[in-house]
């Protein structure tokens, strides 16, 4: 879907001479001016007119020329002293006045500029709505608004044919996001027994805007093989595939085996299979073997024991978390490639997980197994958020007040930990105990246990005749 915009760049990157464009762009269907912020009413007839029907630009602090010819005249601007309340009585407007509350964007031009005559001391607010596909929004006197022609007020809409258009819009956003969540990848017979992680990720939920990233072969293969002093989980083979870019872990893999996969739209649509080891047993001897090179095994299966679990199925979650990071910094080099600014969102599936019990070698998490028992996936798929509209996808947050990139990297990936963990039965998170308030924190704990996972992989490709010793 392509927007109209008065400008030849995004509103984030405008400065005040780009103003001068709107000298001969008439007031209509995708502009309006005010000379003032107006009352909150009417500031939500005006940006919910614009989601409803094809996006557009508000501007405040600009008079039209006339009403025969309502380019932009003249520049007052708004004092630069009332900018800040401004802003919050425009987005309070939104939220408290519209039903769901749209997607918009601002950006404040200060002058002076001499062109335009945008004075010192003064600015000009520029707000941008896209066409939104969550319409209708509904203003709280119980009226539909959109932009009419060259109307400058929008007007109430009360057609049924208008207004199944406007509701049909959101269905078709939410079928394309039901037809993603149920396209799982294609499993070999054997692959279907074997336990996968799936993390799907969007930049722009409710694709309002247009994102196509003019990304090379060359460029995505650096983005997802640059290493991390953090965590590394570099692709080592990536090529197109369509419109998509496909990036593999191929170096020690079959290569008809799914492995660790990430597949990458253009819109900065995201898929990232993580399959898990993954122990089947008929005696807590094997599981014991299998589990080598982890200092809680004993524990671990001691535990099971002490619940008579003689056999079964065990997927071993110790390398995830280092996975996850690696995910996060992966999506954070994409976005910045694709010069998207905010954050993204994501949703967990677990595919092939029935009856599978859970291990992680931290001995907070087993001890907690041994008090309440081992938790156990009863279903063959999970996901969280349960739900497949793009309201459920879960908001990473940015950590903006993180300054170092690896330190918000590491917070983002053990977000998305949350939710896996939550899926598994595992604690999100565990405080310090009282009698060891010097001991490491949980986070740590699981990033020792992420290392210790590949002494234990080490270990059992020697066992399996993969690696010689």
């Amino acid at each position: 879907m392509k927007y109209y915009s008065p400008f030849n760049k995004s509103i984030q990157d405008l400065n005040p001479s780009d103003l001068n464009n709107l000298k001969i762009v008439s007031e209509g269907w995708y502009i309006e001016y005010k000379r003032q912020l107006p009352d909150s009413i009417s500031i939500a007839k005006s940006i919910s007119a614009f989601a409803n029907t094809y996006g557009g630009w508000l501007f405040i602090g600009i008079n039209e020329e006339s009403k025969e010819n309502p380019v932009a005249g003249d520049f007052p601007g708004v004092p630069s002293i009332d900018i800040d309340s401004s802003l919050q009585r425009l987005r309070k407007s939104a939220a408290d006045s519209l039903n769901p509350t749209p997607y918009f964007e601002t950006n404040v031009l200060h002058g002076p500029d001499e062109e335009c005559g945008l004075q010192n001391g003064y600015a000009v607010i520029c707000v941008w709505v896209p066409q939104s596909n969550n319409a209708p929004h509904i203003h709280k006197t119980g009226r539909i608004y959109r932009r009419v022609s060259d109307a400058s007020e929008p007007k109430a809409e009360n057609d049924r044919f208008v207004l199944d258009q406007l509701w049909r819009r959101s269905d078709n956003i939410n079928n394309i996001y039901k037809t993603w969540y149920d396209k799982d990848p294609e499993f070999s017979p054997n692959e279907k027994n074997f336990p996968f992680i799936r993390i799907m990720l969007v930049a722009d939920r409710w694709m309002s805007r247009d994102i196509n990233i003019d990304f090379n072969e060359d460029e995505v293969r650096t983005a997802l093989s640059e290493s991390s002093h953090i965590s590394s989980i570099p692709f080592d083979t990536v090529y197109t595939h369509g419109d998509m870019f496909i990036g593999r872990q191929l170096k020690g893999n079959d290569p008809f085996n799914l492995g660790l996969t990430w597949t990458l739209r253009r819109n900065l649509v995201s898929d990232v299979i993580v399959p898990l080891p993954f122990y089947s047993f008929d005696n807590l001897t094997i599981i014991s073997d299998e589990l080598d090179g982890y200092i809680f095994k004993d524990f671990f299966s001691s535990t099971l024991n002490g619940f008579n679990i003689k056999k079964g199925r065990v997927i071993d979650l110790n390398y995830l978390f280092s996975v996850l990071i690696g995910v996060a910094g992966i999506q954070d080099r994409l976005c910045h490639m694709a010069k998207w600014k905010e954050g993204y969102h994501f949703k967990i599936k677990i595919l092939n997980s029935w009856r599978t019990i859970p291990f992680l070698d931290v001995h907070s998490v087993i001890q907690r197994f041994e008090k309440n028992g081992p938790p156990m996936i009863l279903n063959s798929t999970s996901s969280l958020p349960r739900g497949t509209d793009p309201e459920t996808y879960i908001s990473i947050p940015k950590y903006t007040d993180i300054d170092d990139p690896g330190d918000r990297v590491q917070h983002q990936g053990s977000f998305m930990f949350t939710a896996i963990a939550l899926l598994f039965g595992i604690p999100p998170w565990l405080d310090k105990p009282e009698n060891d308030p010097d001991g490491m924190d949980y986070y740590q704990e699981l990033y020792n246990a992420a290392k210790r996972a590949l002494d234990a992989q080490t270990k059992r490709n020697i066992r399996q005749g993969l690696l010689s010793i």
